[in-house]
């Protein structure tokens, strides 16, 4: 029995090990008799500061999301988890395989936007992370079974270090309630608690390792879009499942071949991206993983398949607040995508797996020797084309360049060094010429000529009616019609095209957002609100006084009645709460 995995079953003929055994097992089980009646104590809740200090809070916060504050209703729901916290602490003290009973100290960890994560003490001195997802991640038996399996995959088969998972749940009708994952505590420190103390031949070390790590990423390479999982995980669900079709490039190391029993157990799947199963869409069997052509027209089908079935007339407030837009000029703009999408893929290109945000907290690292010891929150990490991989790790990115929600703004890898300081600019130029040194068919991959022109369309598309962005997207295919000379041949002509009336009104459209941004672009540079209204909550009543002071500021610059009210109705922060 698991209860007694503790106790060595090799026994010898010799009476005092017979004795010694004998004694352990007598405690083990003693112990094991104590857990029911330890599992009614709950341990001391702490929450994480962002200092590293602790503070104590009550049950109900372990719940909830308290980072940051913005949309109180609907982000907080979003983020908020129930599960059961003794069945969390048992299922713990069982993964620890060394006799631990009960937890003394629970800490939640600084929250993410995805997880909530926490940092067990148990009562034999071992420290153990629970993870569970929040609503918002994505679909949850996909999320949780795609990271575990592509973890033991980094481990295994390219020798990337991540804390290894003692025990997960695809079942959140399990006794937790939830999906969740317990696995190690991370070895060494985040880099974020060191980074900026650092001599700058330090961190120009630490820019070598990542390369490092981004040679062992592509050094296997696959043949369609997808997540990885195990094969029994899928199988177990029914669910279809696809051999990995892995391959060794030449280029990264000739005399490396993909062992073919090491990749067995796992299978591609698909993908976890949000986006791909908000709302309606979980329930709709829709493209989420292809080869790499029919990536780019996939996501497209998808979102007609969704607009013809669920969106409906809304009002576009940029344009008017009296109007509805109809969906039809949303799908009419899909269509034209899709015309597109066949001359937007430039590979051919092997697929590879990618981390999908390398920031200072997810990277630790040991103190002494400044070397990389671990790289954490791998969910959602997918096989891509590179061309549609970051560019440049977020870590790199001057701080202005980064989103508040820890994803990289459109384009925000496409800035120009000098706009950093020296530092930041030397860094950069250490990470890419030892990128197109080391992993040159990457570093060519996601440098291409016109790469965000071929891009940004199929990152804008998904969602967009839902999100209110219609006005990037079809900003993106408007410029890529602008300029379709320069991605294919003279002989091609641009498949679509814009008549003077919708240019006219896009254009509007283009003036109104690009004074907007100029605001709220202001509003992040001077360290008020960051982009995307997320403040943390201590700052919070600050930023709702500097929001509703500019906000007005905005409004008054209108200059009509019914001006002011469309410059009032398209401002962002709006806090339902308030």
């Amino acid at each position: 029995m698991k209860i007694f995995s503790c106790i060595s079953n090799q026994l010898t003929s010799c009476p005092t090990r017979k004795f010694i055994r004998s004694n352990e097992l007598r405690r083990c089980r003693q112990q094991t008799s104590r857990r029911l009646i330890s599992a009614s104590a709950m341990p001391v809740f702490r929450k994480q500061m962002g200092d590293d200090s602790e503070e104590e809070i009550s049950e109900d916060e372990l719940y909830q999301y308290t980072r940051y504050r913005c949309n109180e209703t609907e982000n907080l729901a979003m983020r908020y988890r129930k599960f059961r916290i003794s069945a969390l602490i048992d299922a713990a003290a069982k993964a620890t395989g060394d006799c631990a009973t009960s937890c003394v100290k629970l800490i939640k960890c600084t929250e993410g936007q995805y997880n909530k994560a926490f940092l067990m003490t148990m009562d034999n001195g071992a420290q153990i992370l629970a993870k569970i997802p929040n609503p918002n991640a994505g679909p949850a038996f996909y999320t949780t079974a795609s990271e575990v399996a592509t973890r033991d995959f980094l481990r295994t088969v390219l020798d990337i270090p991540v804390p290894r998972i003692y025990a997960y749940s695809l079942d959140p009708l399990n006794p937790v309630g939830a999906e969740y994952i317990i696995e190690e505590k991370a070895e060494g420190q985040p880099l974020g608690t060191l980074w900026h103390h650092w001599r700058t031949e330090s961190k120009a070390d630490l820019v070598t390792q990542l390369v490092d790590l981004e040679i062992k990423l592509t050094s296997v390479s696959f043949r369609k879009h997808g997540c990885i999982y195990y094969k029994e995980d899928l199988e177990n669900r029914g669910l279809p499942v696809q051999n990995l079709e892995t391959a060794s490039p030449s280029y990264n190391d000739p005399a490396r071949q993909v062992d073919s029993v090491s990749v067995e157990r796992y299978a591609l799947g698909p993908l976890t991206e949000a986006r791909l199963w908000e709302g309606e869409r979980a329930a709709m069997k829709l493209d989420r993983g292809s080869t790499p052509l029919s990536y780019m027209a996939g996501m497209g089908i998808n979102e007609i398949q969704w607009a013809k079935a669920y969106a409906k007339p809304k009002l576009n407030a940029y344009r008017s607040i009296e109007t509805p837009v109809s969906p039809d000029d949303y799908i009419s703009l899909l269509n034209r995508y899709l015309q597109v999408a066949p001359h937007l893929s430039p590979g051919p290109f092997r697929t590879s797996l990618s981390h999908p945000d390398l920031h200072l907290d997810n990277i630790f690292v040991d103190p002494d020797t400044k070397k990389i010891t671990c790289i954490i929150d791998w969910q959602s990490a997918s096989v891509s084309e590179p061309f549609l991989q970051h560019r440049i790790p977020r870590m790199l990115l001057p701080v202005d360049r980064r989103s508040s929600n820890g994803r990289v703004e459109t384009m925000a890898e496409d800035f120009d060094p000098g706009e950093g300081s020296n530092e930041t600019a030397d860094l950069l130029s250490r990470y890419r010429n030892l990128s197109k040194l080391k992993n040159e068919p990457r570093w060519a991959a996601v440098n291409l000529h016109n790469r965000g022109l071929l891009t940004e369309p199929v990152s804008l598309l998904c969602g967009a009616w839902s999100r209110n962005d219609v006005f990037s997207f079809r900003h993106a295919l408007i410029h890529l019609a602008s300029r379709w000379k320069e991605i294919a041949p003279a002989t091609t002509p641009c498949p679509i095209q814009f008549t003077e009336h919708e240019l006219q009104l896009h254009n509007s459209e283009l003036e109104l957002v690009e004074g907007l941004g100029e605001v709220l672009y202001q509003l992040q540079i001077n360290d008020l609100i960051p982009l995307g209204g997320m403040v943390p909550r201590e700052g919070y009543e600050q930023a709702l006084h500097v929001n509703n002071v500019v906000r007005e500021m905005f409004v008054d610059m209108a200059q009509s009645e019914s001006q002011k009210t469309l410059y009032s109705r398209i401002w962002p922060y709006q806090d339902r709460d308030a």
